[in-house]
């Protein structure tokens, strides 16, 4: 549970610390890996039953709300290094 965190933390320190962008989509790889590894086996057994388009919209889904949550994050520390400067 923690270790979803920090993807996000790293990715919310990069706004604050005016970080390239590239690390938004590289906290939301990191997001989908974690979730991946942590589902793995329920993804075996739905490709197993032969579900495979429902795992790869799954899978889809969830880089899209990792991508949500690290563009989130890098917003709200960008937003932070704005009103610290200013």
């Amino acid at each position: 549970m923690v270790l979803a965190l920090a993807p996000i933390f790293l990715v919310a320190l990069s706004g604050l610390t005016a970080a390239p962008m590239w690390s938004v989509p590289v906290g939301a790889l990191a997001l989908a890996t974690i979730s991946y590894a942590r589902h793995h086996l329920l993804f075996r057994r739905a490709s197993d039953l032969g579900l495979q388009d429902q795992i790869d919209q799954t899978l889809l889904k969830s880089l899209l709300n990792g991508l949500v949550a690290s563009t989130a994050a890098y917003g709200c520390g960008a937003a932070l290094r704005f009103l610290s400067v200013g």
